[in-house]
């Protein structure tokens, strides 16, 4: 009897230390044994701010994350330090240590820009999240830069910075940083722009201060290049901020696909806004615009009625340049892609209202493994009266002798032997076009002709 009674204690105990290693691994408290691997996983750190940054002392706090890439059974701590500037310590404040808890992946720290009431020159601080003192993680630092101004209700603080409008890496697939992708300038002009008056021309985003003692005027703040890479060519989407301290709340303006590394010159330029200055207040005015006459125009082209692809813009002689005519049609309609384009002149006179497009080599096709070089000419008119420019073109391609257009008509396919483009810059304007039937004067299915 004695034994039954030890066989039957001893299947309690056991239960019970079953039940309680089965409790502790429901409820994991990363304390005594762990039901997790001591392991070392890759630290990495997210800044919620583009570096570097140019500010007005105004308490502004800029936050960053780590994050592990799976949790860990102790503690892991990161060291946070200014490691370069002028700006001291009274300057400042920061988390001076990250600590990602036990069990968790991710923490959060924060720089705070402090203002005082001291006049100083613009200092410099740079900041290191992270160091050689980490353990139990691979952790790779970061540095964080900020230029800090110290300015009177005077002055206005205008900053400008970019990007590139899709994703861009390198040919071993590392994201190229804006700034080594391109190097702009930040310009301040005359109304309208004829005389550059003042800007900004760092290695980096730009900032530029308008003194409180420049003249009363208008003014126009300008983007343009100084350099930029020869490939791969972007389209980059600009941001222009202003701030004035205890006046104006720093703002800023988000301008898409604005200006293009394609070509680099004075040429090459991007009218972001106006500002109307009196004394110390400054009206600042939204333009997003581009040299006259260049950018994207809207409307239809040929008869079939395609959305306009057409643009313009000025190359380094001061040339205008046009493409885009005739894209869509091409592709759709015509079944060539489009490979390879010249630059095409247009000579437009605003005072006897006309549009010129002199024959030259404009684009080359490829249909069935064979490329196709086509020229262009054309003529038209221009209406420069309204807000917004619109121009109606007629031109015809030649094909080495070949005229599709002319093809198209004689064939039932299209009511006239050229196409016509009529579009405009306004960007409200005949954007509601769509695409008509690929088959105007006859049903049959296009039958292409044999040119070689």
């Amino acid at each position: 009897m004695r034994t039954k009674i030890k066989n039957i204690f001893f299947s309690v105990t056991l239960l019970a230390i079953v039940s309680l290693f089965v409790t502790s691994c429901d409820n994991e408290d990363y304390t005594g044994y762990s039901t997790l691997k001591v392991s070392s996983p890759t630290i990495s750190i997210t800044a919620g701010f583009t570096s570097p940054v140019t500010l007005v002392e105004n308490d502004t706090k800029y936050e960053f994350t780590v994050t592990l890439s799976e949790p860990q059974i102790v503690d892991i701590h990161l060291a946070v330090k200014q490691i370069d500037g002028t700006a001291s310590a009274s300057d400042y404040e920061l988390t001076s240590t990250i600590v990602i808890p036990a069990g968790a992946t991710s923490a959060k720290g924060s720089i705070k820009i402090l203002s005082d009431d001291a006049i100083e020159d613009t200092e410099s601080l740079t900041i290191q999240i992270g160091d050689q003192t980490t353990a139990n993680g691979n952790l790779t630092p970061i540095t964080v830069e900020f230029s800090i101004q110290n300015l009177t209700g005077d002055d206005l603080v205008i900053g400008l910075s970019w990007e590139p409008s899709i994703k861009t890496t390198d040919n071993l697939g590392n994201d190229i940083s804006p700034t080594d992708l391109a190097d702009l300038r930040l310009l301040i002009t005359d109304s309208p722009y004829t005389t550059i008056l003042g800007g900004a021309d760092g290695g980096s985003f730009e900032s530029y201060t308008m003194s409180g003692s420049m003249a009363d005027g208008e003014y126009l703040v300008v983007a343009d290049f100084y350099a930029a890479l020869d490939l791969p060519v972007r389209d980059l989407n600009l941001s222009l901020s202003f701030e004035q301290l205890g006046v104006i709340e720093r703002f800023s303006y988000d301008f898409a696909n604005a200006i293009n590394t394609g070509t680099i010159c004075p040429s090459n330029y991007f009218i972001l806004a106006k500002i109307i200055k009196t004394g110390s207040t400054y009206t600042i005015e939204e333009v997003g615009g581009l040299p006259p006459l260049t950018g994207a125009w809207y409307g239809v082209d040929t008869e079939f009625e395609y959305p306009s692809e057409v643009s313009t813009r000025l190359d380094c002689d001061g040339n205008l340049l046009i493409t885009g005519l005739v894209f869509g049609w091409m592709l759709d309609f015509w079944g060539e892609e489009v490979v390879a384009q010249e630059d095409v002149i247009i000579n437009i006179d605003l005072d006897a209202g006309t549009v010129d497009i002199p024959y030259q080599a404009y684009i080359t096709t490829l249909y069935k493994g064979t490329e196709y070089p086509y020229s262009i000419v054309g003529s038209g008119t221009i209406d420069n009266s309204g807000e917004y420019p619109v121009m109606t073109i007629t031109y015809v391609l030649d094909q080495e002798g070949f005229n599709p257009s002319q093809w198209c008509f004689d064939n039932g396919y299209m009511a006239n032997a050229d196409f016509t483009a009529t579009i405009t810059l306004d960007p409200a304007g005949l954007k509601s076009a769509t695409v008509k039937s690929a088959v105007i004067r006859n049903s049959k299915p296009l039958v292409k002709p044999v040119r070689r």
